[in-house]
């Protein structure tokens, strides 16, 4: 079951969007997933993903102020940078649909998703340095409208060579796709949110059992 601390959320167009992967690179993932038997998209534009970024941690709000104020000058380079980070979120959601313990996929398949994946972290990096991933002034230039995808590649990356030492998981109820990192001390976790999928799930398994 997740923390009973605060949850970060990050409000959307789409709605609310509780961050409950557990790392970065996860909730990046949570941004396109299910909901009522449709597929949502919770990033559909930079402004979006500049507003995502804060509760991912991967940005600051000054941050967020100088490259919103940029994305306004510059809005081709703006939906460039958007749709990077669309494709290294489709990578990365491909690699998490074969590496989720719970999921079960053959070795095969995790290498040829883990090879894509590596790709398409290296080119969301581009010739980035670690200065230009951390430097506030970068965001100064027209370069620093990358910043967010910069930074969710160095997040994508540091989910595959330091792996938490629990294990991930997807979540297990019908029409959502969530990811997690499953931190239960007992039995393994089964949905991204016990309040919302799992009693859904245990609902309609009741309704199942006393079905007449």
């Amino acid at each position: 079951m997740e923390s009973t601390e605060f949850l970060r959320t990050y409000v959307s167009p789409r709605g609310p969007m509780r961050m409950l992967g557990g790392a970065p690179a996860l909730d990046l993932a949570n941004t396109l997933h299910w909901r009522q038997g449709a597929e949502i998209d919770c990033i559909t534009s930079y402004q979006d993903l500049l507003a995502f970024c804060i509760p991912a941690l991967l940005l600051s709000e000054t941050e967020r102020r100088v490259l919103d104020r940029h994305a306004v000058n510059r809005p081709r380079v703006a939906r460039e940078v958007h749709l990077e980070v669309l494709k290294l979120r489709a990578a990365l959601k491909s690699w998490l649909g074969v590496c989720a313990k719970n999921l079960g996929r053959g070795v095969a398949s995790k290498r040829v998703a883990l090879r894509s994946f590596h790709k398409a972290i290296g080119h969301a990096g581009g010739s980035a340095g670690l200065g230009d991933i951390l430097n506030l002034q970068s965001t100064s230039t027209n370069e620093g409208l990358y910043l967010p995808l910069r930074r969710s590649a160095a997040a994508a990356a540091i989910l595959v060579l330091f792996p938490s030492g629990n294990d991930i998981r997807q979540c297990e109820a019908d029409n959502c796709d969530g990811f997690f990192i499953d931190d239960s001390r007992s039995k393994p976790r089964r949905w991204c949110s016990m309040d919302s999928c799992g009693n859904r799930a245990k609902a309609a398994r009741y309704r199942l059992a006393h079905r007449k």
